[in-house]
């Protein structure tokens, strides 16, 4: 059964996008942050942080994430879309999202083929870790209610039996 939505959920949702983003990129500036200081505006400041005009963009792109989750998962635009269909279009809507970030804010030169093949690649990695935890989190859900279900149909036979 899903919960009802405030904007409270959906806010909560944006910053914790917005923080696993920021600790991914902490990450990667301190990593990599060096050696792409020459040509990435993300890694300007090499290791020493995240540059401050990033962290609004990051945000932004977070809300948009989370606006992007609400209009494929709810069925206020796609109602007769099949689930696959609605999750690849959403991934699809992301990417392109990011994509257009990418080349609006300069985060890494638009020519360069490297940069993009690990964006790619680190797209995919959290695409799929986020998908496995997903799906590790409605099976559990999905097992409580089934234990619950259980426990009501047994207190439903005892009390049926009373009767008898």
């Amino acid at each position: 059964m899903e919960e009802k939505k405030t904007i409270f959920s959906y806010l909560s949702q944006v910053l914790v996008i917005f923080s696993i983003t920021v600790l991914c990129m902490t990450m990667f500036t301190h990593f990599f942050g060096e050696s792409a200081r020459e040509i990435s505006a993300l890694y300007r400041m090499g290791g020493e942080g995240i540059p401050l005009e990033i962290i609004p963009e990051l945000f932004l792109l977070s809300i948009i994430v989370v606006v992007l989750q609400y209009l494929f998962v709810t069925d206020l635009l796609f109602k007769k879309m099949p689930v696959l269909a609605r999750i690849v279009c959403m991934v699809v809507s992301i990417l392109v999202v990011m994509c257009g970030f990418i080349l609006l804010f300069d985060w890494f030169p638009a020519d360069m083929w490297q940069p993009w093949v690990l964006f790619l690649v680190c797209f995919a990695v959290c695409f799929f870790v986020s998908a496995g935890i997903s799906a590790l989190k409605t099976r559990i859900e999905n097992k409580k209610l089934m234990e619950g279900l259980e426990n009501v149909k047994r207190h439903w036979e005892a009390e049926y039996e009373k009767t008898d």
